[in-house]
């Protein structure tokens, strides 16, 4: 659990030729302690959040960590339900990503998840996330985030709320 994901993303980031810097800190769990803990700032991070439709699909939301979901955006962009499309539990999130809360990684999850990348994930010049673990995580520059979600067919748009 969690130590496998951090491999899975390391090599990712190797064989795409990326160069992330490699964090550890103490746990964290919400965006804003893992911006106060990192020394980012809050719309720096990524976060991953898991939703299904309750039929067994599944997609993994990446927004500015200082954003919430839209998800009855999420659910027209997949057309799902907006009557049925919800978060995932702790439960449901462990069992698709190997991940804790909280430690979610934007992409490389041992299931194929469908990825939708909030555009304004793009307005930083760089980015930060946990990588499988609530005490390992990683900045990279927003450039090399984009390479990573073209690779994996992340489908962009505006997932937050207004």
């Amino acid at each position: 659990m969690g130590l496998e994901e951090v491999n899975r993303i390391k090599n990712i980031f190797t064989e795409l030729g990326l160069h992330p810097t490699y964090r550890e800190h103490q746990a964290v769990i919400t965006s804003e302690e893992a911006a106060r803990t990192r020394g980012d700032q809050l719309k720096q991070g990524i976060k991953a959040l898991l939703f299904t439709n309750g039929d067994n699909q599944w997609v993994i939301v990446d927004v500015p960590a200082d954003q919430k979901v839209d998800q009855k955006r999420v659910a027209e962009v997949l057309g799902w339900s907006k009557g049925k499309v919800r978060m995932a539990t702790p439960e449901e999130v462990m069992q698709k990503t190997g991940c804790e809360i909280g430690a979610v990684p934007p992409f490389g999850h041992k299931e194929q998840i469908q990825i939708l990348v909030d555009e304004g994930v793009y307005n930083n010049q760089e980015s930060a996330f946990n990588i499988g673990l609530r005490t390992h995580s990683i900045k990279i520059l927003t450039a090399e985030m984009k390479i990573i979600f073209q690779k994996v067919k992340a489908i962009e748009g505006v997932f937050v709320k207004n």
